[in-house]
């Protein structure tokens, strides 16, 4: 039973409390990992597309967003670790169990066509920046063979792999972003006094929002605590005081990552595009448009960081998939069982499809997206808030009365986020 395993991890000898106290640097180093994952997913060409055009638009106005965006992020995702260290359950299982199983499948369902739909994106800007080095093979068989590479990944189901990929897709995202960001020479001044000035970007209040959104796809509390569960699931030497204290600064440590590679975009696309008054499309525009201001050089690295991006995120669908499946409807988390390949293929290979078919993503099939994915961030906030209060899932480890109001701001940042997808898809704003 989920309880009692719980309840044995809490009151493990007294060596272990001992070893609680003394975390060692290579300690914190080794707890890295799932919320790498989640950042590989965060992270994909439409953010960098999104922080690109607001920087070429409204130059580094919205360097404060950004912060802001990582800190709801990190509250948005806190529980999912509590959640999943003390129960020893993931947040979709703890929908399944205390809510109910229709809900736990209508969460899944939706994830998946969101998944489906951005893997098309996903994939094809990482073929558009491998096209940026090798221009003579089609985007459409760049973006199968990416496809395919991740497909092999997830395939062999092995965790560690998965991790250890997706730490050296984020090292690489830091290194390519923030490298061109500071070849782009920004003003350190401008950088504070207009980065933090707290402006509305021209008053633009919904824009505002949907650059937090960039940050809190749904699905990611959902992944948190299911690759937090992979890593610890075998930890049989781990008190949950340890457990906890290592997940959080996985979490603290990559949410900080999110925020600098998105601010280096920004800020280099401000110090570059926005001075120039040069309009910016796409993520691979800026990459092109780097070329004749900093050099070839500055539009490789560009370059790599999203393919990186694009390829990380495309692998973090294919496996988190699979595992939400799994979870939603109560069967074990076998990446080699008939059901998990099938997820697999139908997240890999029918974005490639789409590609195929309409030689981009189809306007309402990404509509259709964000409308699903406006109603899922509520829900799921709402339902993590909902298990975060029950005293039989956590115990000790409710929410206290601080924690419900941050989170309960957050749920209503993320109902206005909704409320918008639906005024965007009736036309009324």
């Amino acid at each position: 039973m989920p309880g009692s395993k719980a309840k044995v991890n809490g009151n493990n000898n007294s060596n272990n409390t001992i070893k609680d106290e003394r975390i060692s640097f290579k300690d914190y180093m080794k707890g890295l990992g799932p919320a790498a994952i989640v950042v590989a997913g965060i992270i994909g060409p439409g953010t960098i597309t999104t922080m690109s055009v607001t920087g070429s638009s409204y130059g580094y106005q919205a360097l404060w967003i950004i912060i802001l965006a990582c800190i709801f992020a990190y509250f948005y995702q806190e529980p999912a670790t509590r959640i999943t260290i003390v129960k020893k359950i993931s947040i979709m299982e703890g929908v399944r169990d205390y809510i109910g199983k229709p809900v736990s499948i209508f969460l899944f369902i939706t994830v998946l066509i969101g998944a489906i739909a951005f893997q098309a994106g996903n994939f094809t800007g990482a073929a558009l920046a491998l096209n940026y080095f090798i221009p003579d093979i089609s985007l459409t068989v760049w973006a199968l063979s990416m496809s395919l590479v991740a497909l092999v990944i997830a395939w062999i189901g092995v965790y560690k792999i998965l991790e250890n990929i997706n730490k050296v897709l984020i090292a690489l995202m830091i290194l390519a972003f923030v490298l061109t960001a500071f070849f782009s020479g920004p003003d350190l001044g401008d950088l504070v006094t207009v980065g933090f000035s707290f402006q509305t970007l021209g008053g633009e209040y919904w824009l505002v929002l949907a650059l937090l959104a960039t940050t809190m796809p749904p699905n990611i509390v959902l992944g948190l605590s299911a690759f937090t569960k992979s890593k610890y699931k075998n930890a049989n030497n781990l008190s949950t005081k340890r457990e906890l204290k290592l997940s959080k600064f996985d979490l603290r440590l990559n949410m900080t990552v999110t925020a600098l590679i998105t601010g280096a975009i920004l800020v280099c696309a401000g110090t570059v595009m926005y001075t120039q008054g040069i309009e910016v499309e796409s993520a691979a525009d800026m990459a092109v448009q780097l070329t004749p201001l900093l050099g070839r050089y500055a539009a490789v690295l560009f370059s790599l960081g999203l393919w990186a991006a694009g390829f990380s995120s495309g692998l973090y669908q294919i496996s988190l998939a699979c595992m939400l499946m799994n979870e939603s409807i109560g069967k074990e988390e076998d990446f080699k069982a008939t059901r998990s390949r099938v997820i697999m293929l139908v997240t890999s290979l029918v974005p490639i499809i789409i590609i195929m078919m309409f030689e981009a993503v189809p306007i309402g099939i990404i509509v259709t997206a964000q409308a699903l994915n406006g109603i899922a961030l509520p829900i799921v906030a709402g339902i993590v808030l909902v298990l975060c209060n029950k005293k039989e899932v956590l115990g000790s480890a409710i929410n206290n009365t601080r924690q419900n109001i941050i989170y309960g701001f957050i749920l209503l940042v993320v109902t206005l986020l909704a409320i918008r997808v639906f005024l965007d898809l009736f036309g009324i704003i």
